[in-house]
């Protein structure tokens, strides 16, 4: 099912766009959830320190894969939008090819690195090894995540959310099974958690391939559009590139602030990881609101429907900082509670760190609100390097609390890394949105006049 976002309601547009995005990103964690869960439980809290202690390294170059491929889509978005759909099938034959060229490239970059950065980074010797096994299993299905979410992608710029939706609950399903069969039947530990979540991967890109075969004709790509084209390539590099390296900039902060957690033990990295699973839960309603309203943007800017855009964009502020209130009251009086399903041994030295983690973003969490919309709503404007300031902007601060507060405050200044982040990118993204709300009013008035 499809939904039109040029039509209608603005922001009916934009949650049912968005509802399948939240539950989609909700069994999306459910990945990383289960191998914490199975891990920590099943294994030992070392393991899932291991688990924890790679987070970072893999958000690095798994964080560049998915920025790049959901750059991607919003060309297609635009050129849908304007209904040009021979263009929207040559671009996606362009994503293709650079998707599985890219993957080839990223997949041997990290094997090569596994090891060096997780030393980089200080891991302690203790979780190392488990740390590598779980790493370079991961590394070696790149390919099978990124054609994913090149493809589900795609699939939401065309205005068809559900879909993904299905398939991640059905990849869900069987990582979950897999990972039971693979810890407890036949007891690979570390190693059968990251080959379950590789497994889940290839299946979505099965699902993914066989509907756009049967469903969508607009995607039926031909030879000469696998091809390489130096015009599309750009528009498909000049917004996929920018929102790449803003997730590896970002992941590059999380990487230095990695290493000083480490400085503070086991227990600290087993509380951080805890907690940051439970902060990626509350995160998903206003991420997906975030990416739809990406999508909306795309779409209305094609089809030169400014006004749509003026209006939307306010309402999913106010609505965004709404939930970010009730986020906050959950990581405040449920974080902890929630932490614990995590831990299977020294939950009472771990559980303490996790609630000051938890009860320190929850003081800040309208920052990321204001992050999510104005980020999202400018990248789907066109303005790609606005991505690459924000993640500068979040890496400066990562490196402040690094190599500054961490130091001199202990593990409590290590929890205002998300939060100093967050507001520092909100300083960029603020000043050139209310610079292109202008020029967005100048185009709206110029077509309303003709």
């Amino acid at each position: 099912m499809r939904v039109d976002m040029r039509k209608g309601s603005p922001v009916a547009a934009v949650l049912r766009f968005s509802l399948p995005l939240m539950l989609g990103n909700i069994f999306q964690l459910f990945y990383n959830l289960a191998d914490a869960a199975v891990v920590g439980r099943y294994v030992s809290s070392a393991a899932l320190a291991a688990v924890g202690a790679v987070g970072p390294v893999n958000s690095l170059l798994v964080g560049f894969a998915m920025g790049l491929t959901n750059g991607f889509a919003i060309p297609v978005a635009e050129r849908f939008g304007a209904g040009d759909l021979q263009a929207v099938r040559k671009t996606f034959g362009n994503a293709l090819t650079l998707t599985l060229g890219l993957s080839a490239a990223l997949t041997a970059v990290s094997l090569a690195l596994s090891r060096p950065l997780l030393r980089l980074i200080d891991t302690p010797q203790a979780i190392l090894e488990d740390a590598n096994t779980y790493a370079v299993i991961l590394y070696c299905s790149i390919v099978f995540m990124m054609l994913y979410n090149m493809m589900a992608a795609m699939l939401r710029a065309l205005g068809d959310s559900r879909s993904p939706l299905i398939f991640l609950i059905l990849s869900s399903v069987i990582n979950v099974l897999l990972d039971l069969f693979f810890v407890l039947v036949l007891h690979w530990t570390i190693a059968g958690v990251a080959v379950a979540s590789a497994i889940g991967n290839a299946v979505s890109v099965v699902l993914c391939a066989v509907l756009i075969y049967r469903v969508h004709p607009e995607l039926h790509v031909r030879k000469a559009d696998l091809v390489p084209d130096a015009k599309v390539c750009r528009s498909l590099l000049s917004m996929g590139l920018p929102m790449a390296l803003q997730l590896s900039v970002t992941a590059v902060g999380s990487m230095i602030l990695q290493s000083a957690v480490n400085r503070f033990g086991e227990f600290a990295v087993a509380a951080v990881t805890a907690g940051s699973r439970v902060e990626n839960i509350v995160n998903v309603t206003m991420s997906a609101l975030g990416v739809s309203l990406s999508t909306f943007t795309a779409q209305n800017r094609g089809a030169k429907l400014y006004n749509r855009i003026l209006y939307s964009v306010r309402r999913i502020f106010l609505l965004d900082l709404a939930i970010s209130l009730l986020a906050s009251l959950f990581l405040w009086f449920c974080g902890e509670a929630v932490c614990s399903i995590f831990l299977k041994d020294f939950a009472e030295q771990i559980l303490p760190l996790c609630e000051t983690y938890l009860r320190t973003l929850a003081c800040f969490y309208w920052a990321l609100a204001v992050l999510f919309v104005f980020r999202n709503f400018l990248q789907g404007l066109g303005y790609g390097y606005t991505s690459v300031l924000a993640g500068a902007a979040e890496l400066v601060g990562r490196v402040l609390v690094a190599f500054v507060l961490a130091g001199r405050f202990g593990f409590s200044a290590v929890c205002l890394a998300g939060p100093m982040a967050w507001m520092l990118a909100d300083v960029p993204l603020l000043c050139i949105y209310f610079q292109k709300r202008r020029r967005l009013k100048r185009l709206a008035a110029e077509t309303e006049s003709k």
